[in-house]
């Protein structure tokens, strides 16, 4: 028997929906046989785990390169004759912190960083935009909040949420993206949890949540948009859990939106700031979240209703959830709205509030969950098929094409106007036409050295 047997035992296979049997290294299908590896010690439930863990190691490797990157900058602007003595100052005091930054997370990182990879360069080739969601950086300030800037904030969420729940049992929760975990932690905590999952997709917030729950420090930096002062440019903040779990708590990583667990399994489900950012329609994930639930088994949520999607229909107001609940088999038990802070900074004027939605709701009937969700192209999922010729395709390789054709007459040597005459035939215009459009080309490329990129 694994250390994962009574997980195994609830989780569902994300290729032909059989049981799942802990082993030693890793988790395994009784059915197909797909293997379930356990990397930075929880596992990684997906039909193809391998790409998953790859796509996960470049990004994790991408953001030191980029750190790297930052360093190196701001040890040239070190150099720079006239700064004054107290931006001199500021900037050795940002070295010194994305150093550490860096040293840090290189540690932290390490279970999934060994062996090469793909050139800084490369990487920002391959890049992809992202939703927020899925972004290595893209809660930074979670962690910070849930183990870092002191407890006002937490404590605020979890006597809000353990008042809705009360005093009944939770059995077995499972917190759908748990994200750096403090709002799984606490409730855990607090109600006596016999057996929680905090299942997230990244697995960034999975090594933080991990640490801190063994009782082990982690000494991050905020980098606040808007600091109070020089100082605050790098604060250093020390995050570490107010006490440790050693038993009953379990990290997973999978995708929330087919939830790879057993029918009617899961007592409690909290679904903390998760419904409104995931790519599916609520009412098909609402349907998916009853299929794994136990009759009678309540649902918690919290958090916002900023729905992302390009479909109007699908960006719902609060006033349609208890709708979509009563659909999907729900009886809604509590609604609320509150007013909370929100990523308050200490090191950061920006001081914001959020008005939280918060529904507590219980299964009272059985719903067909319909198919599986799949937000991308079978030939995205299956890398066998061949790539389809598409119109934007096509628009994109003439698009990378025409920037090749241009960048090739860089040459430190040619200005604007001279490149300008050597494409002026490619565009079928005259040079003082083509000369605005290389402006505006080289302007878009000198803009963005200085953004940040995500990956």
């Amino acid at each position: 028997m694994g250390a994962f047997q009574t997980l195994a035992e609830k989780l569902s296979c994300p290729v032909c929906s059989g049981k799942v049997q802990d082993g030693k290294d890793a988790l395994r299908c009784q059915g197909c046989q797909t293997t379930f590896p356990v990397w930075g010690d929880f596992p990684w439930i997906f039909a193809n785990s391998g790409e998953w863990k790859a796509d996960w190691t470049q990004r994790f490797r991408f953001y030191l390169q980029q750190l790297h990157e930052d360093i190196q900058n701001l040890k040239m602007e070190l150099k720079l004759l006239d700064l004054l003595p107290k931006t001199k100052e500021r900037l050795q005091h940002l070295v010194q912190a994305k150093t550490e930054q860096h040293r840090e997370l290189e540690k932290l990182f390490e279970p999934l960083l060994l062996g090469g990879g793909p050139s800084y360069e490369q990487q920002l080739a391959a890049q992809t935009p992202l939703p927020e969601s899925q972004q290595l950086m893209g809660y930074y300030g979670n962690i910070l909040r849930d183990w870092g800037w002191g407890e006002e904030e937490n404590q605020i969420c979890e006597d809000m949420l353990a008042g809705m729940l009360g005093p009944h049992p939770l059995g077995t929760m499972l917190v759908l993206g748990s994200g750096p975990s403090r709002l799984a932690y606490d409730i855990h905590r607090r109600l006596g949890g016999r057996e929680t999952i905090a299942l997230d997709i990244n697995p960034f917030y999975l090594l933080v949540a991990e640490r801190m729950l063994a009782g082990r420090n982690l000494n991050l930096y905020d980098f606040p948009m808007a600091p109070i002062d020089a100082k605050a440019f790098a604060s250093r903040v020390k995050c570490r859990a107010p006490e440790t779990i050693k038993q009953g708590f379990t990290f997973l990583m999978a995708d929330a939106m087919n939830p790879c667990f057993q029918d009617a399994s899961i007592d409690t489900l909290l679904t903390p700031w998760i419904i409104d950012i995931v790519p599916q329609d609520f009412r098909s994930f609402a349907k998916k979240l009853n299929r794994i639930l136990k009759p009678g088994a309540r649902w918690l949520n919290f958090g916002s209703t900023v729905f992302h999607h390009r479909l109007q229909h699908l960006c719902y107001s609060r006033d349609e959830i208890p709708d979509i609940l009563a659909e999907s088999g729900f009886e809604v038990l509590q609604v609320r709205e509150n007013v909370i802070p929100y990523l308050r900074s200490p090191s950061s004027c920006q001081q914001r509030s959020e008005k939280v939605f918060s529904f507590l709701a219980r299964k009272v009937q059985e719903i067909d969950p319909g198919p599986a969700f799949t937000p991308l192209p079978n030939w995205l999922t299956d890398t066998e098929m061949p790539v389809p010729i598409q119109a934007d395709l096509q628009q994109q390789m003439i698009v990378n094409l025409t920037l090749t054709q241009v960048l090739a007459q860089v040459d430190g040597q040619r200005n604007l106007r001279q490149i300008a005459e050597v494409m002026a035939p490619t565009f079928e215009l005259p040079p003082n036409d083509v000369l605005p459009m290389l402006k505006r080309m080289f302007s878009r490329f000198v803009e963005g050295r200085g953004r940040s990129m995500n990956f």
